[in-house]
């Protein structure tokens, strides 16, 4: 389990890093809704391509990337998209470890705090400050989906093995009546 939440935290800041390259670079800047686009059809096609588990991550990466670029190149903190940053924690929470909003939100934090210039730093970084009451609720979220999710599995099981126990009960009464 740590060897996957490891694997997964070093993806998704790497994802957070070359995305930062991405926007901080005012040519690459530009193609930034192009390669959104691109990195959507990517998401489409893999859909078809991988498996569950492989998606989530390929999902979860895109996801990452796709909003950090969007929300990067249109504003920043002053991004009237800056919004989808929380619901990225909780959309990674959900679709992989409960445990990564609280590494990845220290790397958007940063990702933000590079990315504006000091003479623009105002009232909006507070909303940086966020990221830090946002993480424990998305964590929070996280592990009660998991925990619903391991219920369910165990209720399907236990379902299929009274199904079972009452055909063999079935099969003995016949055996017995006969």
């Amino acid at each position: 389990m740590h060897h996957k939440v490891a694997i997964h935290s070093l993806i998704l800041l790497t994802a957070t890093f070359c995305t930062f390259l991405w926007v901080s670079d005012s040519t690459l800047s530009l193609y930034a809704l192009q390669v959104s686009a691109i990195l959507l059809l990517t998401l489409l096609i893999s859909k078809r391509l991988l498996k569950t588990p492989s998606f989530k991550l390929a999902e979860s990466t895109i996801a990452t990337i796709t909003i950090l670029l969007i929300v990067g190149t249109t504003g920043g903190i002053h991004s009237p998209l800056f919004f989808l940053n929380y619901l990225l924690l909780f959309s990674l929470s959900i679709l992989l470890e409960p445990i990564l909003p609280i590494i990845l939100s220290g790397a958007i934090i940063v990702f933000y705090l590079l990315l504006t210039p000091l003479n623009e730093f105002g009232p909006q970084v507070a909303e940086l400050f966020a990221f830090p009451l946002m993480t424990p609720l998305s964590y929070l979220l996280g592990s009660l989906y998991q925990k619903v999710k391991n219920q369910r599995l165990q209720l399907q099981k236990l379902s299929e093995k009274v199904e079972e126990l009452e055909e063999e009960i079935v099969e003995e009464e016949i055996k017995h009546s006969i």
